[in-house]
């Protein structure tokens, strides 16, 4: 890859901040919101990395990855709006009364510029085949299934 790329932004079940892509072959992936650094991840052998961001607050972000070679120099920088959302908007919606398994939980993805179902399925199941999983669950969100907005908030099913 010559330019980091972001995949996902998603969220664990305690509400931490998940963030995957693609970098350069080892490579460090340098996060920072609103030009803070918050993290340092490493890509892998395929270069691709994750990492989780705890104790952000919601709002409104600009989040900057910069990805760093071995000599500590920036060789490329992708920066982007990013919406952390309040927790309660994640939270699963309580169960029915008389439902024994309770409400299932609730997996969610915001979207960002550049992210297409393909990648997010890529990231959350394995496989970008099962794009459909997404689309189904969110087809009151999506219409064209090739346009997504930056700022949508899909759930993403089991």
């Amino acid at each position: 890859m010559d330019q980091i790329a972001l995949d996902t932004i998603s969220y664990s079940e305690t509400g931490d901040v998940l963030l995957s892509g693609r970098a350069g072959v080892l490579s460090v992936v340098r996060v920072y919101l609103d030009n803070k650094a918050v993290a340092d991840l490493t890509a892998g052998g395929d270069g691709r990395w994750k990492g989780q961001l705890t104790g952000v607050e919601p709002g409104v972000y600009i989040l900057r990855l910069d990805e760093v070679n071995a000599a500590g120099e920036v060789v490329s920088r992708l920066e982007t709006p990013f919406k952390r959302e309040a927790p309660e908007a994640l939270r699963p919606p309580a169960p029915e009364p008389g439902d024994p398994k309770g409400a299932p939980a609730v997996r969610a993805v915001t979207v960002q510029k550049g992210d297409t179902l393909w990648a997010i399925s890529r990231d959350r199941y394995g496989e970008g085949i099962l794009y459909v999983r997404v689309f189904e669950a969110n087809r009151d969100r999506i219409r064209d299934p090739d346009l997504i907005y930056p700022g949508q908030v899909f759930t993403i099913p089991e």
